[in-house]
């Protein structure tokens, strides 16, 4: 199906209540420097509350834009899928885009982390020529230049058959859904299928989609997924913002992508929960800086970070490598 609307996609899993919020952000500044129609759908499951979708609706009838409400929970059911394993160490909702090309009737879509503040008129994402490619997407620069070219990541990509020349981020993508429903790629079966056979992938769901999309993927321009420190106001517009590390709700930095997030913040109706929400932490703290637990979680990703993911060690070698051969033993002999 083809219409003149710009179809978008988010993936919302929200089992706290306050993930919602960033997807806001999200569509209320994609709203205010887009000028076309625009289609929202949010893919979710049942941590989705009514309050949240109805701010959703709200957000959007204000721009005179679109929401549909798509319940990627009740699909999962229907398949008999068992997600939780499927998605041991990460999100549950990283999956829920593997399921557009089943639930959306449409050509083609743009698909969206829910980390990102959109200050351009995402008309010229969407207007982007595929070329025949079923992806279009944005090299991952820290991938491919700082680790990609050693640890971990260049010997898992390496073993299995990702060109980290080619790596791309896939949080910010544009998706030729006509394109893959005609090649029959069945995007879940072989994520499945992925999964269990990869299961020290670093980064499963991204991973994933280079090890599916690079020989179908057209690089596009960097602002349409653009990060980086040591920006100042007059150099933010026209790009796509992603909040990459550190984010704003979780460390207060003082940076210029900081104050873009808070100011789009300010316009969605969350704004109305936040004096509420501080108040709860500072209450329900045991101690003087109610971010100590955050604190410690960021400590320990950070000593995670410097001292395993960037070092090969025998260990992971032996994991990744025993798994793959379980797993082939396993399909070859059905078990």
């Amino acid at each position: 199906m083809s219409d003149n609307k710009i179809h978008i996609v988010l993936a919302v899993y929200d089992p706290r209540g306050t993930y919602s919020r960033h997807a806001g952000v999200v569509l209320v500044s994609m709203f205010s420097n887009t000028k076309s129609a625009v289609c929202v759908h949010i893919l979710h499951d049942e941590t989705l509350n009514e309050d949240n979708r109805s701010k959703f609706i709200e957000l959007t009838e204000k721009f005179g834009q679109e929401v549909n409400f798509i319940d990627v929970g009740k699909y999962i059911e229907k398949l008999g899928a068992d997600v939780d394993k499927l998605t041991d160490g990460f999100s549950r909702g990283s999956l829920f885009r593997l399921f557009i090309q089943d639930l959306l009737p449409v050509d083609k879509v743009i698909y969206l982390d829910c980390d990102v503040v959109v200050e351009l008129d995402i008309k010229e994402f969407w207007d982007i020529d595929l070329e025949g490619c079923e992806i279009g997407a944005i090299l991952d620069e820290i991938a491919r230049n700082v680790e990609g070219r050693s640890g971990r990541r260049l010997f898992f990509c390496q073993y299995a058959g990702i060109d980290v020349k080619k790596y791309f981020a896939s949080g910010n993508i544009l998706l030729n859904l006509k394109k893959i429903k005609e090649n029959s790629v069945n995007i879940f079966a072989l994520a499945s299928e992925f999964f269990r056979r990869y299961p020290f992938a670093l980064f499963p769901d991204q991973d994933f989609l280079n090890k599916v999309f690079q020989k179908s993927m057209r690089e596009i321009d960097r602002k349409f997924n653009y990060f980086g420190s040591g920006v100042d106001y007059s150099s933010m517009k026209g790009k796509l913002w992603h909040l990459a590390g550190k984010k704003p709700w979780d460390l207060a930095t003082n940076s210029p992508t900081d104050a873009l997030y808070w100011r789009y913040f300010g316009m969605t109706p969350w704004r109305r929960d936040l004096a509420a929400d501080i108040i709860e932490a500072w209450a329900e703290s045991r101690y003087t800086h109610a971010r100590s637990s955050g604190c410690l979680k960021t400590l320990w990703q950070n000593l995670k970070e410097s001292f395993s993911l960037r070092k090969v060690t025998p260990f992971y070698k032996a994991a990744v490598i025993w798994h793959d051969v379980i797993y082939r033993v396993r399909k070859k002999f059905g078990m």
